[in-house]
């Protein structure tokens, strides 16, 4: 993960290297490979966790970090915070590791590249907005989950921040951690270097407490530069420029760089400029906003000018005028009161009275317009609709007529198949299944119906495989698919002879030739054939990698002469004797006459 320092800052940050190398194994627990870049923490090892069977990304921490007692507890206390985001689209914070005077902090390893090196290799050095949708729903949608449930600020948002794994799912790194270490490094209050600034907001660089408002600014900033080239402020005084000077747009950035290609959507930049806006009031409220300005998504549910209430006025301005013009301007009033009743009872109510019962803690998907990535590892098909936003408005209007509660499904599959599933009520932090019984337990594949529109966290398990979760939103009259895959790599598995059954954790997983697939890490085969010894290889499997695994359970079966064995006592007489016959042949008998 590359980024620019101060001079003297990398002389600090350098110490990390000394006297660590691949293959050097750090707290009797992480065996590095191979260095993966140097962030905003120094140094990042692709290493191995010994203890856990597992790849991980280790940064190891500076020792000026290291040696001051104040910085290394404001960096622990950050990354303690850090460790309860747990969204699919940023990176997971596994531990703080620390001995003596050394320390590090372990986290998800992301096998791909930054959106940053990504845009230098297109050929016009920029993204096209059509290609920026996905991504952008993943971190509007990240953004909002770490605003609102887990109330943590980013403060370090750009294109080198954004990986983009093999799956080309989006995850957001340096959650809250690199400007808490930097602005312990050598007493600077703020990163002062150009990279950073290009993405700052006018408030944090002027050293303001943080608020989401700074990451929206960024985020604006970074869709600048991905559509553009470069941030919207680049050279000469920077922070001037961000304080007094109003960005261009983006299509004339790419008219003075000679950038020909589609055109920018007027909404996407009417939303950047606002992204950019020197007064934080004049910003979209939420990263929930940004995703319905730019269109990302088709959901029923709005958003308030607030940015925390979806706004019930249009709902009501769709209700038949007769309804109100029937006993005058007082019955109008008693009418309206009535109807807002019924709005809060009937859990047939349109999506936006069902948002406003949602407790906050259900947290950011009351707010996002679009479909959020349900899991590191899911794929989520389009949600079929069983009723119309007219015909839920209808139904709202009507008070006199009885109406059965739209509840909505889950088409739940899981690779591999027969995993375990426990359903529970609202977002769960962490990987481990609360005590208290789930709502909806069984084994996928399955069709779950009748769920209450919502959040909902659902916990697998597969014998043999390591725990996991993920997170889902249902809206009403939905049949939401969702098939969750296990984290795992291939192995291709031969023997000889062929036709060898190949067991793992004692379950069969097939008949040799055969690619299987297998949890990350560690793990052991057993080869078991009627007419020979079993055998037992250990494999070690990766992510994006195919490991191949050959077991020999005969010999090849050369045509070349056999050695002659040694010859004993009684041996060597009988070859001596053998050899005084054979040079005095016996002679053929004659015929008698």
């Amino acid at each position: 993960m590359p980024g620019n320092f101060l001079p003297e800052l990398e002389a600090e940050l350098d110490q990390t290297m000394r006297g660590v190398v691949g293959g050097t194994q750090l707290f009797n627990r992480f065996t590095l490979q191979k260095v993966l870049g140097r962030g905003g923490m120094g140094v990042v090892w692709l290493a191995q966790d010994e203890r856990l069977d597992r790849l991980v990304a280790l940064k190891l921490v500076p020792d000026a970090v290291c040696f001051d007692p104040a910085a290394h507890e404001d960096l622990k206390r950050e990354t303690r915070k850090s460790l309860m985001l747990t969204h699919p689209n940023i990176v997971r914070i596994f531990d703080f590791i620390e001995e003596g005077k050394a320390a590090a902090i372990s986290m998800e390893y992301v096998d791909g590249s930054t959106l940053s090196h990504l845009r230098v290799q297109k050929p016009k050095k920029c993204f096209e907005a059509r290609e920026l949708v996905p991504w952008l729903m993943s971190l509007c949608d990240a953004l909002a989950y770490a605003h609102d449930s887990a109330r943590l600020v980013h403060r370090d948002l750009k294109p080198s921040n954004l990986m983009v794994n093999s799956r080309s799912e989006l995850k957001v790194a340096d959650f809250g951690i690199a400007c808490t270490l930097l602005e312990s490094m050598k007493g600077i209050s703020m990163r002062t270097s150009s990279g950073t600034l290009n993405y700052m907001s006018p408030q944090q660089m002027m050293g303001a407490d943080p608020s989401p408002s700074d990451d929206i600014y960024s985020v604006g900033a970074t869709l600048f530069e991905l559509l553009a080239s470069k941030p919207p402020f680049y050279g000469g005084d920077v922070s001037s420029q961000v304080r007094d000077v109003t960005a261009p747009t983006v299509a004339q950035r790419r008219a003075k760089f000679e950038i020909f290609g589609e055109p920018i959507p007027k909404y996407w930049e009417e939303t950047i400029a606002a992204c950019l806006a020197k007064n934080p009031e004049r910003r979209p409220p939420s990263a929930a906003a940004i995703a319905q300005r730019l269109q990302l998504g088709g959901g029923t549910l709005r958003v308030s000018e607030s940015g925390k209430e979806p706004t019930l006025v249009k709902l009501f301005s769709a209700m038949p005028k007769n309804v109100i013009a029937v006993a005058g301007a007082g019955l109008a009033v008693l009418v309206g009161l009535a109807i807002g009743f019924m709005l809060h009872r009937s859990p047939s109510a349109a999506i936006a009275s069902d948002a406003i019962k949602s407790p906050p803690a259900l947290g950011y998907a009351t707010e996002v317009q679009t479909r959020p990535t349900i899991g590191i590892n899911s794929i989520v098909a389009p949600p079929t609709k069983l009723a119309s936003a007219t015909q839920v408005r209808s139904a709202a209007a009507a008070p006199t007529r009885k109406v059965t509660a739209h509840n909505a499904a889950l088409e739940l599959t899981t690779t591999p198949a027969g995993a375990t599933y426990s359903i529970y009520q609202g977002v769960i932090a962490g990987k481990v299944k609360p005590t208290a019984p789930p709502i909806r337990s069984g084994t996928a594949p399955e069709s779950i119906e009748n769920l209450s529109p919502g959040r909902y966290t659902i916990f697998f398990h597969n014998e043999g495989w390591p725990d996991d979760r993920t997170e889902v939103s249902l809206d009403s009259n939905e049949i939401l698919p969702v098939d969750y895959t296990f984290p795992h790599g291939t192995a291709t598995i031969t023997s000889n002879p062929d036709g060898t059954e190949i067991f793992y954790r004692d379950h069969s997983v097939g008949h040799t030739p055969v690619t299987v697939d297998l949890p990350l890490g560690k793990q052991e085969l057993v080869a078991r054939h009627p007419d020979f010894p079993k055998r037992t290889k250990t494999v070690t499997i990766e992510n994006a990698r195919e490991a191949a695994v050959a077991f020999q359970l005969r010999s090849t079966g050369h045509s070349g002469p056999k050695p002659t064995p040694t010859p004993t006592g009684f041996g060597k007489l009988g070859n001596s004797l053998k050899k005084i016959f054979s040079a005095h042949p016996t002679p053929t008998p004659r015929k008698k006459r």
